[in-house]
């Protein structure tokens, strides 16, 4: 016989009532213990009564799915008859048909549901007098003590609390928590109520009074439930709501508004939202962030790792957490952000695959059809599971935006989820409707953003669940393509055609959405239909690659300039779009691979692109590109003509921090062709102009470059420590911009200034900040640069034969990457180390090349530091030189006088002097170098004015004597 068939109503029979709908049995009005499998067995058999129910159907309707030996349906069967009393006085229950069956025996009778609503089987159970346990207390909690604690308290004083949150947050083991440490608070009446299982709402009220052992013969059990609740002080704690919400919301508004005494907490996915409710909102595990330190003893302290070892552990996986391992338990951890649920199942794999592995097979699938306890209930056993149940529970259309909101990374807007849902053709409060009910039903989270503005995200496992959705339901591509022009759509509206002095500032606000943006490049320039796609791939690579770089994202500015060129066609070359690829490659290539012939190309055709008249914000972006391209190849006759150009171009838009970029360019370039007065004089007309106005352009603070020249210009003319003071300044001015570039740059470009001073500890200091800085290995070209930096400090400080061979290694590197600006100063270094090294032929041929390479690139400013070098070399290798050491060096002064490079003066003179003692007149040299020394008035203890002091005094008797 089929087993489809149900009992009517409530069942008497002996001494025995059965509620099959509240899985209650008493005899004589007092609950009988029965466990669920025998209930199942009695249920399916009162149904049937005097008809034979075949082992096949029993066995069916009570282990459904699984299978099991005839044996088990005999145990639970013999269970059974002893707990009913069969055979005993007589009483005949269930009869064993052989080969067939079971046949219960007894008199059966159906009481009517229509009865009075206090029609009640029994007398109201004394709950006062015994304890009605909750579940067991959760064992191994993790990270939710204060939590529980807080509830507790919450409940006491508040009387209805709901614990809110997505599935598999732990609400239900908090709940039970809660329950077992406010025990002795209610004299141990507490009664747990699971609803989960639950379909029916009209069985709500039945469930919770069946749970009290209150048996209710009426079709609606509420007035009986609120009548036998009214004079009791208890705790009722209702898990599981959100599938019969309604319900639920009503029936525990009466209990609260009816029965005082009563307390109650909640467990739900989304508010009930009804009178006297108090919601607190469970939050994730904490769990380590990309910021937070990844050593072990300090992933530790993340109430989500603790899980994770504490379950990884149980599943046979037992190791140490340590600094190796500690990172990948951490990635883990925030993958799932801190969800409980995730958390176990994860931790579960790790006993069969390692940690390692668990890490790699997560980054797949994020592992949503793992499988956890076996005991657990089934939307418990798995993530998708879970989700399957939240999912299902969502009307059609908030299915639908669910799964088009999937396409969306990180946080995002009321705009961007109306134009992925809806295409934008929708009212914004409709939109809003659906996203407020998606975050009251745990599915999205919702906060508010810097601008005041609300912002949405989901959970990254309902992420993915919703996007295998989306994939089924055919709308992947439409949803993506809407993605796509949304937010090609708000970075164009960033600049609006300009990229001006305030455009990091705005690109700064667009970081929230960078996830969305990377997301939607990349299908972009990934979908079959690239010939469709290609102008909005061009529009969107166009309008985020300069948004990358103002954000120091070198390597994506890079890809994605490189890939928007690419594919520019006959409709989309020549205008603005090319215009800001062309740029941003050239910008950030020059970054990453140094300075090569095609970036050169790559700015020229900027150029040609940036009309003066109408696109006058581009010329100026181009144009400071072209200088720093050009000082950087050590051109500085054309990073001079680009600052004379930006200059005529600044006077056109009228912008008073255009007009102080415009002193700075000037000063920079002046600076290296030899002009430290006209350089002093920009620098300061720059700074003055400027004040505290922005001056960043096009990925650079043109405060930091003016700075680091400057301080190169100030040691210079003879002020070493204003020179390391406005070095340190540069330095700190880049920290404070945020920028890593610029840090970097700083950092780099003022070393020269703290080896010219001889202050070999804060060069090394200097140097570990550089190495150590974060974004320092995406600057390759600078690694060569900072290796012969590297290398003259070991020179400084005696350490000959390295450091010579550390600066002949990275010249070669800074050749081919053409890093010339620093070009010269190596050289000096180089043949500082060889002619200390004994290889004074090797120097020479060193020198004469930089001489050679600074005539033809118009750069003075070390030519007296090359003729002082030359001048040393030669007299280093015979004595007989002295009358051509002594015309190089009369010539270096008088090249450094011009100049206004009283350092490089001091330098020249400080070796004419030792040249002039060597000769025995030491009244020369003494006069000579007091000459020059004296006009210094700072800057004694540096290495250069010490070493003359030293000579000076060292001169002075041998001065006196001649003159006696």
């Amino acid at each position: 016989m089929g087993m489809n068939s149900q009992p009517n109503g409530i069942a008497t029979f002996g001494p025995f009532r059965l509620s099959p709908v509240a899985r209650v049995i008493e005899r004589d009005g007092v609950p009988l213990a029965l466990g669920d499998r025998a209930l199942d067995i009695l249920i399916a058999l009162v149904a049937h009564p005097g008809e034979i129910v075949s082992h096949r159907d029993l066995t069916a309707r009570v282990w459904r799915d699984l299978v099991v030996s005839p044996g088990t349906l005999r145990v639970h069967m013999s269970a059974l008859r002893k707990a009913l009393g069969d055979g005993k006085g007589g009483a005949r229950y269930i009869e064993n048909v052989t080969g067939q069956g079971y046949c219960f025996v007894a008199q059966v009778t159906h009481e009517s549901q229509g009865a009075t609503p206090t029609a009640v089987l029994a007398e109201f159970p004394d709950v006062a007098h015994r304890r009605l346990l909750p579940p067991p207390k959760p064992a191994g909690m993790v990270g939710r003590e204060q939590i529980v604690h807080t509830i507790g308290e919450d409940v006491i004083a508040e009387r209805f609390i709901t614990i809110i949150g997505p599935g598999g947050m732990g609400k239900t083991t908090v709940a039970i928590a809660v329950a077992h440490e406010l025990l002795d608070e209610f004299a141990g009446v507490v009664c747990f109520v699971d609803i989960g299982a639950v379909a029916d709402a009209k069985l709500v009220a039945a469930t919770i009074a069946a749970s009290l052992g209150l048996s209710v013969q009426t079709a609606d059990a509420t007035p009986a439930l609120i009548e036998y609740l009214r004079t009791l002080r208890m705790l009722l704690v209702v898990d599981n709501c959100e599938h019969v919400i309604d319900a639920v919301a009503t029936l525990l508004e009466t209990i609260f508004r009816e029965a005082p005494g009563v307390h109650i907490l909640a467990t739900s996915r989304e508010a009930l939202r009804v009178e006297g409710e108090h919601v607190y909102w469970l939050p994730a595990l904490a769990c380590p962030t990309p910021e937070s330190s990844l050593k072990a003893v300090d992933v530790l302290q993340f109430p989500a790792v603790q899980l994770f070892m504490e379950r990884a552990a149980a599943s046979g996986h037992r190791f140490a957490l340590d600094d190796d391992n500690a990172p990948i338990v951490a990635g883990i951890c925030g993958r799932l952000e801190g969800i409980a649920l995730a958390i176990e199942l994860a931790a579960g794999r790790a006993g069969s695959h390692g940690i390692a592995a668990t890490a790699d097979l997560l980054n797949k699938n994020l592992g949503l059809d793992w499988h956890g306890r076996r005991t657990a209930l089934p939307r418990h056993q798995t993530l998708r599971a879970l989700l399957d149940w939240s999912y299902g529970l969502l009307p059609e259309a908030e299915q639908l935006a669910l799964r088009r909101l999937s396409v969306l990374v990180g946080a995002f807007t009321l705009e961007a989820a109306s134009a992925i849902v809806h295409g934008g053709r929708t009212d914004a409060a409709a939109m809003l409707n659906t996203l407020d009910a998606l975050v009251a039903k745990s599915l999205m989270s919702a906060q508010v953003g810097d601008d005041g503005s609300e912002r949405y995200r989901l959970l990254e496992t309902t992420r993915i669940y919703a996007r295998e959705k989306l994939q089924e339901s055919g709308d992947a591509n439409l949803a993506a393509r809407r993605h796509a022009e949304h937010f090609a759509m708000l970075l164009d509206s960033l600049h609006g055609g300009q990229i001006d002095l305030e455009y990091t500032g705005r690109a700064h606000k667009l970081r929230e959405h960078l996830g969305n943006v990377r997301a939607a490049l990349e299908w972009c320039f990934s979908t079959d239909d690239k010939a469709t796609m290609a102008p909005l791939a061009v529009d969107l690579a166009a309008a985020a690659a300069p948004v990358f770089f103002e954000l120091s994202l070198l390597s994506e500015a890079y890809k994605w300039s490189a890939a928007g060129l690419e594919a520019l066609d006959a409709n989309t070359r020549g205008g603005r779009r090319e215009m800001l690829l062309q740029s941003t490659w050239a910008i950030s290539s020059m970054w990453m691979r140094g300075n090569t012939e095609d970036v050169l190309t790559a700015i020229a055709r900027g150029m040609q692109l940036a009309h003066p008249e109408n696109e006058p914000s581009h010329r100026l972006r181009m144009l400071a590109t072209r200088h720093l391209f050009f000082t950087r190849i050590a051109n500085f006759r054309g990073a001079l003509a680009a600052a004379k150009e930006w200059e005529v171009t600044a006077r056109q838009v009228g912008d008073v921090s255009c007009l102080a970029i415009s002193d700075l360019m000037q000063g920079v370039a002046r600076h290296f062709r030899g002009n430290q007065v006209a350089a002093r004089r920009h620098f300061d007309a720059g700074f003055g102009q400027a004040g505290e106005r922005n001056l960043q352009l096009c990925g650079n603070d043109h405060r930091v470059r003016g700075l680091i020249v400057q301080s190169r210009a100030l040691w210079l003319a003879g002020l070493p420590e204003r020179a390391m003071d406005t070095a340190r300044r540069a330095v700190t001015t880049a920290l404070k911009s945020g920028k890593p570039l610029d840090t970097c740059f700083a950092l780099l470009f003022t070393i020269p200034v703290y080896l010219w001073c001889g202050e070999w500890d804060a060069t090394q200091d200097v140097l570990e900040q550089l190495v150590n800085h974060t974004h320092w290995p995406v600057l390759k070209p600078f690694h060569s640069s900072a290796a012969a930096m590297q290398g003259a400090l070991r020179i400084g400080r005696k350490d000959i034969e390295q450091g010579t061979a550390m600066i002949q290694e990275a010249q070669q590197r800074v050749q081919s990457e053409r890093q010339n600006v620093i070009g010269t100063s190596i050289a000096c270094w180089m043949a500082e180390g060889l002619a200390a090294a004994g290889r004074a032929e090797e120097a020479l041929v060193v020198i004469q090349n930089a001489r050679r390479d600074a005539v033809r690139r118009a750069e003075a400013v070390q030519l007296p530091e090359l003729l002082r070098l030359q001048a040393h070399v030669l007299f280093s290798m015979s004595e007989t030189n002295a009358p051509q050491v002594m015309r190089l060096l009369d010539r270096s002064r008088r090249i450094a006088r011009r100049q206004s490079a009283l350092s490089w003066e001091l330098r020249s003179s400080l070796d004419l002097a030792r040249l002039h003692a060597r000769q025995n007149d030491p009244v020369a040299a003494g006069q000579l170098l007091e000459t020059t020394y004296g006009r210094f008035t700072e800057g004694f203890a540096t290495h250069d004015l010490q070493a003359a002091a030293q000579l000076l005094r060292e001169l002075d008797p041998l001065a006196s004597r001649a003159a006696g």
